[in-house]
């Protein structure tokens, strides 16, 4: 996901109206939400490689290549089925969250990208929630990968492609290629 997948950041910066802001905000992370993709894989050993298919996995898909792109690839052991974005949402979307929100994303305003930085920012804290949730259900988490992508630096062609990328925790190295035309 992107800053053009997010045009209600930009009415955030543009509004001073403070409920109005809340429900943007409540907007953006429902949009985070609805991007999250958890597919289940059985009986994972250490050291193990996991692959997407021959051809890989779409992450995004969009008319045009994106200026910008937010990625989190987040590893769970888990000992129940995933939680959907109905409880998450309810786990996030709480009046002294959205309050919270809302004070850190209007912080963002003088930096160069505001919105980049929001989804950005929003991104993290969605991770962070449901990491909480799972926490919470005796999951485990084995690996976090959270990065963001910008065009002109990391794929000004409509490629990047990486290998041994380590992730957060030090339990992972992830290989992939993203590309555009």
């Amino acid at each position: 996901m992107g800053e053009a997948d997010f045009p209600m950041l930009n009415e955030f910066y543009r509004t001073s109206d403070a409920a109005v802001k809340k429900e943007l905000v409540a907007q953006a992370v429902n949009k985070v939400l609805s991007s999250r993709i958890m597919p289940q894989i059985q009986r994972i050993k250490d050291n193990q490689v996991i692959y997407f298919g021959d051809t890989g996995y779409n992450v995004f898909v969009n008319d045009t290549i994106p200026q910008d792109l937010n990625w989190m690839l987040l590893a769970i052991k888990s000992s129940q089925q995933m939680v959907d974005n109905a409880t998450l949402a309810g786990e996030i979307l709480t009046e002294q969250n959205l309050t919270s929100l809302v004070g850190t994303i209007a912080m963002l305003s003088g930096m160069a990208s505001p919105v980049t930085a929001a989804v950005s920012t929003l991104t993290l804290l969605v991770a962070q929630a449901v990491l909480k949730v799972c926490t919470n259900a005796k999951d485990h988490q084995l690996g976090l990968l959270l990065t963001s992508f910008v065009r002109q630096e990391h794929y000004p062609n409509g490629k990047r492609d990486a290998q041994d990328v380590p992730d957060a925790t030090g339990n992972m190295k992830v290989d992939y290629t993203i590309f555009g035309f």
